[in-house]
């Protein structure tokens, strides 16, 4: 059903083939084994990375890997060493290479031995932990090579110029795609320069009139100082003022009870005299 849709959205089958991979299924002999070289090439990288490792701990793994593959990867640390020791000494070119010619003999039965056990190859690349280096770029790109020669393998020439005019419609369409999105994204541009000096706009407004409350403020609280200020200095001269008509009324008060004194006196002098002439 999901087939038949894809079909029904104009993707051709060739083409079909290569964007879903459960469709690439060996249709020959002869592809089958090509296949297979490259499936068993795969896994024999793959062992080659952890047979260092593997060796380096092989008390650990000798249950797991039983007493064939243990005794082949001793017999291949053994040959290892015996390398190295002659790349250490001068002259020895000739035993060298019977030793390498021994060396590649113990791999190949040591994964020959792997290979007769899929089970335990898988278990052990979860067991065995390896630091990445460049031979983990090298089998990703064999890995990704066996994929390429596979879809090569399994597009028929029909079906090669069916993905390459497929592929020409989506960069065609890509390309349109593109030059409405670059409108679009002129457009939205646009709106966003006009909001943004909108935006600015209103910000400068918003400044000038904080500035001028400020500047309002400012002024408000100097004008309450000097109005404060004055209202102070007209207090101290209306209290001197007060002052000064207190003082005046004082003196005109002694100086009317003196003058009050003075008539009282000088009444009863005169009503003395008068009572005097009186009695005579």
């Amino acid at each position: 059903k999901g087939m038949a849709t894809r079909r029904k959205a104009g993707i051709p089958l060739g083409v079909m083939k290569v964007l879903d991979p459960r469709q690439l299924k060996p249709d020959s002999t002869e592809t089958e084994r090509i296949l297979t070289v490259f499936d068993e090439t795969i896994i024999k990288l793959e062992i080659t990375r952890l047979i260092p490792r593997i060796i380096g701990s092989l008390e650990r793994f000798s249950r797991m890997l039983g007493p064939e593959i243990t005794s082949s990867l001793l017999e291949l640390q053994k040959i290892s060493m015996e390398i190295q020791d002659l790349l250490a000494s001068p002259g020895v070119e000739g035993e060298r290479g019977a030793v390498e010619q021994r060396l590649k003999c113990s791999l190949r039965n040591t994964l020959r031995l792997f290979l007769a056990n899929p089970l335990l190859y898988h278990g052990l690349k979860y067991e065995v932990w390896v630091r990445q280096s460049p031979a983990d770029a090298f089998i990703k790109a064999f890995k990704e090579f066996r994929d390429f020669t596979l879809e090569r393998l399994l597009t028929s020439p029909d079906e090669e110029k069916e993905k390459i005019q497929f592929m020409e419609d989506i960069s065609l369409r890509v390309e349109k795609n593109m030059e409405t999105i670059s409108a679009v994204q002129a457009e939205l541009e646009a709106a966003i320069q006009t909001r943004d000096e909108e935006v600015n706009i209103k910000d400068k407004k918003i400044e000038n009139l904080k500035t001028s409350m400020e500047n309002l403020a400012k002024e408000c609280k100097a004008d309450i100082h000097q109005i404060a200020k004055e209202g102070e200095k007209q207090q101290k001269e209306d209290e001197k003022a007060s002052q000064d008509r207190c003082a005046r009324l004082e003196q005109d008060v002694l100086r009317l009870r003196a003058q009050f004194k003075a008539l009282v006196l000088e009444h009863r002098a005169s009503e003395l005299v008068l009572r005097k002439v009186k009695r005579r």
